[in-house]
């Protein structure tokens, strides 16, 4: 059963604590810049979005990678970058439709979520609990429910 990362932006304070354990895990230190899950501001709306991969059904970064520097692992599903391979090239950087990808500032290649092995840092250190690594039917499921709650039934 494939699982991915779920944001509930509405849970949410923005802390940044995700970007910062992202990081830690990935960089050995505490820097949002080297995260692979970014937190988008809305100030206007009271409002924080974690932004980390979809995990798409077609992940068009991979299709255009070049060189297949970005592939998926057989055993967990996490996307994996082959840092040996990648040219920094920003193909798969100007194709992601969330903006999940990003070069890193200092090698000059892609980060992208490798959801940590199968067991994503980021999930267990949100203290508001806006993100969740579920089973994806039970992230669409969630949703629709919401959705019918938020229709007028009467």
């Amino acid at each position: 059963m494939e699982r991915g990362i779920t944001v509930i932006p509405q849970l949410c304070t923005g802390c940044e604590q995700c970007a910062l354990t992202c990081s830690f895990v990935h960089e050995s230190v505490y820097a949002p810049s080297l995260s692979r899950v970014k937190v988008v501001k809305f100030a206007d709306k009271c409002l924080n979005v974690p932004v980390t991969c979809a995990y798409c059904e077609q992940p068009v970064c991979e299709e255009v990678c070049p060189v297949q520097a970005i592939t998926h692992d057989p055993i967990t599903g996490a996307a994996k970058v082959a840092a040996d391979i990648c040219l920094g090239c920003k193909e798969c950087v100007n194709a992601c439709p969330l903006g999940a990808i990003e070069l890193h500032p200092q090698k000059g290649i892609a980060m992208r979520c490798d959801l940590c092995g199968g067991d994503p840092s980021c999930v267990k250190q949100c203290p508001a609990g806006a993100l969740r690594y579920e089973p994806l039917e039970h992230a669409v499921s969630e949703k629709r429910r919401a959705r019918v709650v938020g229709w007028n039934l009467e």
